[in-house]
């Protein structure tokens, strides 16, 4: 069957669904266009026939480090909306990310002023506490737009390891009050799950195991994120040159390494090929200070109990930088369960689509289901577009 006839029977389907199950049938409708955008990610689909295109302004903004470049993407139209602030996470490409900018496009066709900061320490791998603070200045000078935004209606949407700066910023007391929703896809909890399953591929939740083959990658983010907060300067040097002959060739040999480096390295290098997992946190316990204080420091886990938002979670269920358990145990930490709303999807990896081949098979066991489960994703974020009562 071909690509747009499955996507429109799917459609259909999730329609009537949604006509069931959902009274309001004007949000329904907007939720099938957005779930339809994101089902058909690389065009332009129904939404943009039913729609105006934003308006794009590029911006700057004072913050904790200097000024802020960000990018501005407003509904048509002189009303103020509700807003997401949208962290782009690790990534080399800041805000810039074409995938960005079309899920920043699609958030504004259904109704929200979208802001962009361009986070330099994430687009240069970098991940730290001081990430928080720019996350809270963000935010801070994003609700004060007040010609655009309504102040009280805004939130925050953070992906893979930005989402932990996110929901650590949105727990802060000068923030805790002021985010009125947040949503996180693909994110953690706590650190030290993440380090033992890209060493290991372990991982467990409630006292149910799982293993699946971590990316190599995820090794050398943790260790370029690092490289800095290394005392030994001949130990840093010499991680360098295996990070970066491992960010070339994930299979380039690196053994002949490991004799030059003194016990800071090899205890670094140690807990990232380690394979029992029941020895993470004594291998943790052997790194640089500064580094087990960052660890701390951007685990989520310790402040879950002073959230206030409300919280949207997905996780891919095949993901192997970040396992799908670590959003589970965020959802688990919330303070009042009536507020989280969570989906483990199957059309997902880390942060990037899963596709199956375009069968009638496929479609009630695989696109039907998981457009269900985006269209509860999406039901659940249009409600914010409308001001709190």
């Amino acid at each position: 069957m071909r690509k747009r006839k499955i996507i429109f029977l799917s459609l259909l389907a999730l329609g009537v669904w949604a006509i069931i199950f959902r009274a309001d049938l004007q949000r329904s409708f907007m939720n099938l266009l957005v779930v339809s955008e994101l089902l058909n990610f690389e065009q332009q689909g129904w939404l943009g026939k039913w729609s105006s295109a934003p308006k794009v302004m590029e911006i700057s903004y004072p913050g904790p480090k200097g000024t802020v470049k960000a990018d501005l993407f407003l509904p048509q139209g002189n009303s103020k909306r509700s807003g997401i602030l949208l962290n782009h996470g690790v990534i080399d490409t800041g805000k810039d990310d074409p995938r960005l900018k079309r899920f920043a496009e699609i958030l504004c066709r259904s109704g929200f002023v979208v802001l962009i900061p361009d986070f330099k320490g994430m687009r240069s791998f970098r991940i730290g506490p001081s990430d928080i603070d720019e996350v809270q200045m963000a935010f801070t000078y994003f609700t004060s737009l007040k010609n655009y935004v309504l102040p009280q209606s805004c939130g925050l949407f953070g992906f893979s390891y930005g989402a932990g700066p996110t929901i650590l910023a949105a727990c802060r007391p000068a923030m805790r009050n002021k985010v009125r929703f947040i949503i996180a896809f693909g994110a953690y909890y706590d650190l030290k799950n993440v380090l033992s399953f890209i060493a290991s591929g372990n991982f467990e939740f409630e006292g149910k195991r799982y293993f699946r083959q971590p990316q190599e990658y995820g090794k050398w983010v943790f260790l370029a994120n690092n490289l800095d907060l290394v005392v030994s300067t001949e130990d840093r040097s010499i991680l360098q040159r295996i990070l970066q002959a491992k960010l070339r060739d994930e299979k380039a040999p690196t053994d002949h390494f490991i004799p030059l480096l003194g016990k800071e390295g090899k205890n670094i290098l140690a807990l990232l090929s380690h394979s029992d997992p029941s020895q993470t946190e004594i291998l943790i316990k052997n790194l640089p200070p500064a580094i087990q204080t960052q660890i701390e420091a951007l685990s989520v886990a310790p402040v879950m109990n002073k959230l206030h938002a409300d919280l949207i979670l997905a996780h891919g269920k095949d993901d192997d930088m970040i396992p799908f358990t670590e959003t589970l145990r965020l959802a688990r930490a919330v303070p009042d369960p009536r507020r989280v709303y969570v989906q483990i999807l199957r059309s997902y990896s880390h942060v990037d689509p899963e596709r199956q081949a375009m069968t009638v098979k496929n479609l009630i066991n695989f696109y039907l289901p998981e457009g269900w489960k985006l269209f509860g994703l999406v039901n659940q974020l249009m409600k914010y577009r409308q001001a709190p009562s």
